[in-house]
């Protein structure tokens, strides 16, 4: 078996992120992967099994290096408004600086492939999990299904930089911290100190 070769790989990536920003994920096949990487679909047959396991893996790195980019410098002596706005800053500023990462999530995670993902396998999820209910236990967060409050603290970052992206709205360093206070106040008890 040839050994990987990390320039063919990296191009398979970008390739891969391209063309499902282009065209979603049923019209992509292993030949188009490969055409636009310039490579043969051999090569891709090198990294992954087939196009499904291409795609999987291409969702996991970028739920992977998402965490790690996020939980830097976050550590349990902050307290859980600090973590809960270190985490949501940090994980504008890296969808903003990859928004290629952000169109590939979102589109994956409306795909049948998204039922062999385990959320629980993933740092952050855990670590937003296991703050959110922290929060919850010291009263200083909504007593609140976990989702439900991800989905309010989190999501609209989403929509925020599609507006962004769009030109609907510049999301300059006075509306992202406005914004994170917003999510904030979504999730905190009111009459928190916090």
């Amino acid at each position: 078996m040839r050994p990987k070769d990390q320039t063919k790989y990296n191009a398979i990536i970008e390739a891969s992120l391209n063309l499902v920003k282009e065209l979603g994920f049923t019209d992509i096949s292993i030949s188009k992967i490969a055409k636009q990487a310039n490579i043969s679909p051999a090569t891709i047959y090198i990294h992954f099994r087939n196009r499904e396991d291409l795609f999987t893996k291409l969702y996991i790195k970028i739920r992977t290096d998402l965490s790690t980019e996020i939980l830097q410098g976050i550590n349990d002596k902050m307290d859980i408004k600090q973590i809960f706005k270190s985490i949501w800053n940090n994980s504008f500023t890296y969808y903003l600086n990859h928004p290629d990462s952000i169109i590939y999530r979102e589109k994956f995670e409306q795909t049948p492939m998204m039922e062999n993902i385990d959320p629980k396998d993933f740092k952050l999820y855990n670590y937003v999990n296991n703050l959110f209910q922290r929060g919850i236990k010291e009263q200083i967060i909504k007593d609140l299904p976990i989702p439900l409050l991800t989905s309010f603290a989190f999501i609209p970052i989403i929509t925020l930089l599609n507006f962004h992206f769009r030109g609907a709205i510049n999301m300059d360093k006075t509306n992202i911290v406005e914004a994170c206070e917003i999510a904030w106040n979504t999730i905190k008890i009111s009459d928190s100190a916090q």
